[in-house]
């Protein structure tokens, strides 16, 4: 009878410890497939990373290159500008103008 007993107890330890390690077998099995996409995830963000870098070093030089062409043409429209005050500067006044402001007195 103790042996029965004893037997009993064994027996139902050994399936608790079964169906614990059932639970235990599954719950690995996800985790590995949570890490696996876990793993892609990470893969195809570091790859979307890249690529926003590479862009933004793409905005970044024509900007720059926007930019020189911008000095560029400042200059030139800066020395057109002074071209034109100088040529303003020599040229005899209108008398068409004059004449019209001594008509409208």
């Amino acid at each position: 009878m103790t042996s029965f007993l004893v037997e009993s107890i064994l027996l139902v330890a050994l399936i608790g410890t079964i169906i614990g390690l059932l639970v235990f077998r599954r719950e690995l099995r996800q985790l590995k497939s949570d890490q696996a996409s876990y793993s892609t995830s990470l893969d195809e963000t570091g790859v979307a990373l890249m690529t926003v870098g590479n862009a933004i070093r793409e905005i970044n030089m024509q900007g720059l290159t926007t930019l020189q062409n911008l000095i560029v043409e400042i200059e030139k429209a800066r020395s057109v500008l002074d071209d034109l005050e100088k040529a303003a500067a020599l040229a005899p006044s209108d008398p068409l103008r004059s004449g019209a402001r001594a008509a409208g007195r």
